[in-house]
């Protein structure tokens, strides 16, 4: 077997291994996205605008702030620093997990980052502390 089929096979156990390790916050998460959905559309969003605003913001208490304060038709700029101030957090997880993947190639980093949640922060470091590597195909699992 060549050292090429071997990786591949490592690859792709890692991400089996992170989707495994993902299904229960996925599980959990389920009814709030239902919620979301069903808060979007009473205050006037499209299925479309709601997909939307749930894949530019990718932090669920901050994706309910930004659709109350749209249907309340708060002022642009008051909605988007409500949003930063809620995911503030996430700031620090990336300070945080920066050290982790700083072996990533920067696309992969700024990937990293954008898809980065507080279960996938804490399995990460947690998996980081137990000296195991934090590789980019895993992460994304």
């Amino acid at each position: 077997m060549s050292a090429e089929a071997i990786s591949e096979g490592r690859a792709q156990s890692d991400f089996w291994d992170g989707v495994r390790l993902s299904m229960p916050v996925v599980v959990a998460s389920a009814p709030f996205a239902v919620l979301f959905g069903a808060l979007a559309v009473d205050n006037g969003f499209s299925a479309l605008e709601a997909f939307l605003m749930s894949a530019m913001i990718y932090g669920g208490a901050s994706q309910m702030v930004g659709i109350e304060l749209f249907g309340q038709h708060v002022a642009p700029w008051l909605v988007v620093l409500s949003i930063f101030a809620v995911n503030f957090r996430h700031v620090l997880y990336s300070a945080g997990i920066g050290r982790r993947i700083a072996h990533w190639p920067v696309l992969q980093q700024a990937i990293g980052y954008f898809v980065l949640t507080d279960p996938q922060y804490a399995i990460a470091e947690a998996r980081a502390e137990s000296g195991r590597p934090v590789g980019f195909v895993w992460y994304m699992g």
